[in-house]
């Protein structure tokens, strides 16, 4: 028995080694075929910094002598599994001719590729004069597709965005700023996200327009060479006929920030808080989170206990206070943990979600509650009445912190122009009457002197719309939620809000989610005044923020936690 399994081991292992020793499939008389090659055939508007490589149907081997050519010139190539790699520096403007000759390629059985070439052309660089970048020549994802049904675009048609992207190749042939212009049409208003080099770097908001519309939309800060510019589907679709791009500088005008508070008479502490946040304004940025709840500050504690830094200042939130009477509810929680904090050289914020004045219902969202803003230019109202009596109750709260010397960065009325609220509900003019009636109830009939006034703006053509004016502000802020993991610096918004006001207001991110990275806000110079971060996974989940990026922030000397804030009592 064990000479007859010797002999038969002997017979089946020569077998074995000649049989691995073959050929995949010593029938196989088939060269491989291309599937796919970046660029594809005829592709333009590819940008310099694209890898070149093609991708066949099968395993491939390339011949000892390859003579592969880029415009009749010999190139490097290499070959791992199906993809054959070609090393090339591509120029601006220039078309290309890719050629595969004969014998140069074949499968593992020896089947060669017959001859064949792949052109494309690379993108034009954009110079001072502008250049227009063809939507219909973009590459475009997710459904987006090219479109000729409405008449009137430029070129050989347009892109309906559907639930897909945009992105555009272009080459920058000088370092500085450069204003895109987007011509568009939409049925109805939507949002767009502007990505620089695959970073969202702004939310964009298209105003309804049946018909082709230039609209300016940002102003990118790009050094010299190659980058792609993408619009990602936010809210809805627009279809998009081109984007026009002109260099318009590399220098920015100077900030002229008020000198003075708004508030008449102002608190000797307010006056310092406002003198400190102006004077670093541009070369430091304050830290800050908002609580988790009117009651406490696990958010701030938390940072602390992972970094081993407080934020240097606190949000807090009178969500509460004029609503039904709640047993559960400590209404001295935000006044009782903000003094801790100031106490400790932090500064404190506080906002206000608005519940239903009229209703007591505790809704604050336009699709929760009927109330209507609207009705604040008649005084006789059961609205007028209702908002009066919520703003003197919410003006028993703020003297708590006036009484004690705590000035309040306050921060009522946000995200007005979105229309999610109440307060925006109705459009402009009643939110900037509410807002003025405000403050008027609280500085002059309350005689409240520590507040320092905050308005939430957007950058939307409307923008000014919505602003009470000079007279009522003391600071503009942008709340910005740009996504998982995007600590972009934000910069296109910052600058924005800076043109739209004229350089007069500091400038702060008033509420966020991922913060910009600070390395980025040094290197495109948008400092902004403080960050707010939003609670929950927006302070502590690694998709946003998490421990590491906590420590990453607090090595910047210029970013500001508690233990480097002066005295301001």
């Amino acid at each position: 028995m064990r000479s007859f399994v010797k002999n038969i081991l002997l017979f089946t292992v020569p077998l074995i080694i000649f049989l691995s020793c073959k050929p995949d499939d010593p029938g196989d008389v088939t060269a491989p075929s291309l599937m796919s090659s970046v660029p594809a055939d005829k592709a333009v508007d590819v940008s310099i910094n694209t890898g070149i490589s093609m991708l066949f149907t099968e395993k491939i081997v390339l011949s000892a002598t390859p003579k592969i050519t880029l415009n009749n010139q010999v190139v490097q190539a290499s070959v791992q599994a199906r993809t054959l790699t070609v090393s090339a520096t591509l120029e601006p403007a220039t078309g290309y001719t890719l050629t595969i000759p004969d014998k140069t390629v074949s499968d593992v059985a020896g089947n060669f590729i017959k001859s064949f070439s792949i052109t494309f052309r690379t993108s034009n660089p954009i110079t001072t004069d502008g250049s227009i970048l063809e939507a219909e020549n973009a590459s475009l994802s997710n459904g987006a597709v090219v479109a000729s049904a409405t008449t009137g675009y430029s070129g050989t048609g347009y892109v309906n965005m559907n639930n897909g992207n945009i992105t555009f190749n272009m080459n920058a042939a000088e370092a500085g700023f450069y204003r895109i212009t987007a011509r568009y049409s939409s049925g109805s208003p939507k949002t767009q996200d502007l990505h620089v080099d695959g970073q969202m770097a702004a939310g964009i908001y298209f105003p309804q327009s049946s018909q082709w519309k230039e609209l300016e939309i940002a102003t990118v800060k790009l050094k010299t060479g190659a980058h792609t510019l993408s619009l990602v589907k936010n809210w809805g679709y627009i279809s998009l006929d081109f984007l026009s791009i002109k260099y318009v500088g590399n220098t920015s005008s100077p900030f002229n920030i008020d000198a003075n508070l708004v508030t008449p008479q102002p608190s000797a502490q307010a006056v310092k808080v406002y003198h400190f946040l102006k004077e670093n304004f541009g070369k430091k940025v304050i830290s800050g989170v908002i609580s988790d709840s009117t009651r406490n500050t696990n958010e701030a504690r938390w940072v602390y206990e992972k970094t081993g830094k407080w934020p240097a200042l606190v949000g807090y939130d009178f969500i509460d206070h004029t609503w039904l009477k709640q047993n559960w509810i400590k209404y001295d929680g935000p006044f009782i943990q903000g003094k801790r904090h100031w106490e400790n050289n932090g500064l404190v914020t506080l906002m206000w979600h608005w519940r239903d004045p009229l209703t007591k219902s505790g809704e604050f969202y336009t699709d929760k509650t009927s109330f209507d803003v609207s009705r604040i230019s008649n005084p006789n109202s059961n609205e007028y009445k209702a908002m009066i009596d919520d703003i003197d109750t919410i003006a028993t709260y703020l003297k708590q912190f006036q009484k004690a010397g705590i000035p309040v960065i306050w921060r009522p009325l946000h995200e007005a122009a979105g229309g999610w609220f109440w307060w925006g509900a109705k459009g402009p003019e009643p939110c900037k009457t509410l807002w003025r009636l405000m403050f008027d109830r609280l500085v002059n009939h309350h005689k409240i002197n520590n507040l320092i006034w905050v308005w939430t703006t957007d950058v939307a053509a409307t923008a000014a719309d919505w602003y009470p004016g000079d007279q009522y502000v003391d600071v503009l802020g942008m709340d910005i939620y740009p996504g998982e993991n995007q600590h972009s610096s934000q910069y296109i918004s910052f600058n924005k809000v800076k043109e739209i006001f004229g350089g007069k207001k500091l400038i702060t991110l008033s509420e966020c989610g991922s913060v910009p990275d600070p390395a980025l806000m040094l290197e495109y110079n948008d400092m902004w005044s403080w960050f707010m971060v939003w609670s929950g996974d927006y302070t502590r989940s690694d998709l946003h923020n998490g421990a590491n990026w906590w420590q990453k922030f607090f090595t910047y000397d210029f970013v500001m936690t508690r233990d480097k804030m002066p005295d301001l009592k």
